[in-house]
């Protein structure tokens, strides 16, 4: 027997969306409606632009296209909305990768089928669960390299296109059987490479994770409609762990029990995880702060900050949106020039621009043994500055808002949303805010998510 297929399976069949804690609810609600914000400043990328142009319609009702009446199979729908989640790099943050991504087919589901608000926020409070536990098996730190080692290169859409599996499954109410092999399905088909985020990025960095929720609707439709799966994915043979390891095994997942979405975050700021301590750092170092007087900054930090976003020369030197907002110098140099980090930053002109490019030039990223002893327990940076005149200046930047030590509460996610959602809906923002925060109310989701439509 596959423990981990089993362990899935029961979790996903046991939990009934009426028991959910209260915490869990508010927590989940407020991913769900960031999600919704990041998905609808990019209505027009280029995931979104290639789901509308290919034909593929559905036979009946047609999946939920996030701020849009477009017409889609629950597939394409899928892979539509996680596309618009993902594009701006500005989703959640948790074990391994981005689980918000799963939220583009839940929601393309849940709205078509009518499904009430708790139950979606049920089937994302499962998905998270599941994305955690496979995100852990097969992700690891090791601080005498610095950097997360990824077994044989598999990307974050593995455990995306489960976690969506399950959580579809779950929504809908799938017995044990077709939990089972929904799951299945998705596992054996869902081992994306890394490749995706190698080398000059191409468009499909912004899709890959599109592509795993697709596959996994996919997978919930046969296993939906009768068809069987293969019997232990994870732990047989030529299943996951012989993949990774060599030889097959047991997956040893986490035990379910405790609500580890708790632990998930949300971004303050438009830039990867990594960065977002360095812009708080900058912002507390700017403070009667004259720079043109600046010579020198140093950020002292973890071996894994520096090395994922301090490191590489192309650091210093964005010419892309998705290198800009990975780069720490880049947003540093941003935050102390503007005192903030907003979507302007990663326009053409911005990235081209002298004083930031000087300014970046001034920044170095180093490793300090302290921080680097309390990481990832403490998510920090100690920041110091030289003056032209000689003196210097530090500051300590810690847990970053948004991280579950210091989480954005609903009033920050109301900024975000305004912030993002605007420009779309125009004076109707807060309305259309307050309506999907009170989603675990709805009898029927799909009317939260007509009001985003603008077409």
């Amino acid at each position: 027997m596959d423990q981990a297929l089993e362990q899935i399976t029961d979790f996903t069949a046991s939990v009934r969306p009426e028991d959910l804690p209260a915490g869990v609810i508010e927590h989940v609600t407020g991913v769900l409606v960031d999600t919704l914000a990041c998905a609808m400043a990019s209505r027009d990328c280029p995931g979104a632009r290639a789901a509308a142009a290919v034909p593929d319609l559905p036979r009946d009702a047609g999946g939920t296209v996030i701020g849009s009446s477009a017409v889609a199979t629950l597939g394409m729908a899928a892979f539509w909305n996680t596309s618009m989640i993902r594009y701006l790099d500005y989703n959640d943050t948790f074990t391994g990768g981005h689980p918000s991504d799963i939220l583009g087919a839940l929601i393309a589901v849940a709205g078509a089928r009518h499904l009430p608000g708790r139950t979606l926020l049920s089937g994302i409070a499962v998905s998270y669960e599941i994305f955690h536990r496979i995100s852990l098996r097969h992700r690891s730190y090791r601080k005498d390299h610095g950097a997360l080692v990824d077994y044989l290169s598999i990307d974050q859409g593995f455990a995306v296109a489960i976690g969506t599996a399950a959580g579809i499954a779950h929504m809908l109410g799938y017995d044990r059987d077709r939990i089972r092999t929904a799951v299945s399905l998705a596992a054996t088909n869902g081992l994306p490479l890394r490749a995706s985020r190698s080398g000059e990025l191409s468009h499909y960095k912004g899709v890959a994770t599109a592509v795993s929720t697709r596959q996994a609707v996919f997978a919930c439709q046969l296993a939906e409609n009768g068809l069987t799966g293969p019997s232990d994915p994870f732990e047989g043979r030529h299943g996951f762990i012989e993949v990774m390891e060599g030889k097959a095994g047991p997956m040893n997942l986490e035990p379910f029990g405790e609500w580890a979405v708790l632990r998930s975050g949300l971004k303050y700021f438009p830039a990867t995880a990594n960065c977002q301590i360095g812009i708080w750092a900058a912002l507390k170092l700017r403070e009667g702060l004259d720079l043109e007087q600046v010579q020198e900054v140093v950020l002292h930090t973890s071996r894994f900050l520096r090395h994922e976003s301090g490191s590489e020369p192309a650091k210093w030197a964005p010419t892309t949106r998705e290198t800009a907002d990975h780069s720490l110098p880049y947003v540093v140099a941003v935050a102390l020039l503007e005192g903030d980090v907003t979507l302007a930053a990663y326009t053409d002109e911005a990235l081209s621009s002298p004083k930031v490019r000087q300014m970046m030039q001034k920044i170095s990223v180093a490793v300090d043994e302290q921080i680097e002893a309390e990481w990832p327990g403490i998510i920090q940076i100690r920041a110091t500055v030289k003056l032209a005149d000689g003196t210097t200046r530090e500051v300590h930047a810690a847990n970053p808002k948004g991280t579950y030590r210091n989480p954005m509460n609903r009033e920050d996610i109301r900024i975000k949303f305004r912030h993002l959602v605007q420009p779309a809906l125009g004076a109707d923002t807060d309305k259309v805010f307050d309506q999907a925060w009170a989603i675990a109310d709805s009898g029927d989701c799909a009317q939260v998510f007509e009001q985003l439509a603008t077409e």
